[in-house]
């Protein structure tokens, strides 16, 4: 009898299994740079086109899948094409679909935070190549991007405020330990994020209005003790 149980137990487990497989709907952008597809594309438009997530995914697929989608955008540099990492990224958001979609997702700040939490900036293999190496900041840039947008940003309470505080704070530290990989240009989006935080909690921030304007365009800065002052403030208010 308890046998029967189990059996009949372990196979109510497996349909359940096979039936959330079955109905997870995701997109990994099957016509890109290297496909026999992509070829017959005539115009850059007609290949940022081909991006783009067909509407009967896009409507269907859960927040959390469409983050890792989206973080995995086949053409993120192209926002260091302009004049601005701010301007560029509005560039991108204007191309692709899974970015609108994600900013009005109401569980998006959630799913960026659970993955962005999982993040160490200093699992850095000593082995790895340059490339490797520039490749693996740029997984940070790309989240902290998402992360700086107020719709993001917004969406959080208290506690996920508190959340975020402590890990873009981690985050930054952490990154000033390895300045070989991590430049000022791969703090300044960790710190565009913590400026959003000083903005949301509308805590008194010391420093001209023009400097932090620029910042908030350029999404970054060349003197750290900008950089250091802003991170410093949110500590000071945790």
């Amino acid at each position: 009898m308890k046998s029967r149980i189990l059996i009949i137990t372990f196979c109510l487990v497996a349909c359940m299994v096979n039936a959330q497989t079955a109905t997870k709907v995701t997109w990994d952008y099957p016509v890109r740079y290297g496909t026999p597809q992509w070829d017959t594309l005539e115009t850059f438009e007609d290949r940022l086109n081909a991006y783009n997530i067909p509407d009967e995914i896009l409507k269907r697929i859960s927040t959390e899948e469409l983050v890792k989608v989206c973080l995995a955008y086949p053409q993120w540099g192209l926002m260091h094409a302009y004049n601005s990492r701010q301007t560029g990224f509005a560039a991108l958001a204007s191309y692709y679909n899974g970015f609108r979609e994600l900013f009005i997702r109401k569980d998006a700040a959630i799913e960026l935070l659970k993955l962005y939490d999982k993040m160490d900036p200093l699992s850095v293999n000593p082995n790895w190549t340059d490339l490797q190496k520039g490749l693996y900041s740029f997984e940070f840039e790309k989240i902290e991007m998402l992360l700086s947008k107020k719709p993001v940003i917004e969406q959080l309470d208290k506690a996920g405020i508190q959340w975020l505080k402590e890990e873009v704070i981690a985050k930054y530290q952490k990154k000033k330990m390895l300045p070989e990989i991590y430049s000022l240009w791969d703090l300044s989006p960790t710190v565009a994020v913590c400026l959003n935080i000083v903005e949301k909690e509308n805590i008194n921030f010391v420093k001209s209005t023009s400097d932090v304007n620029t910042f908030k365009q350029d999404i970054m800065s060349n003197d750290i003790r900008f950089l250091d002052n802003i991170v410093e403030t949110i500590k000071k208010n945790d």
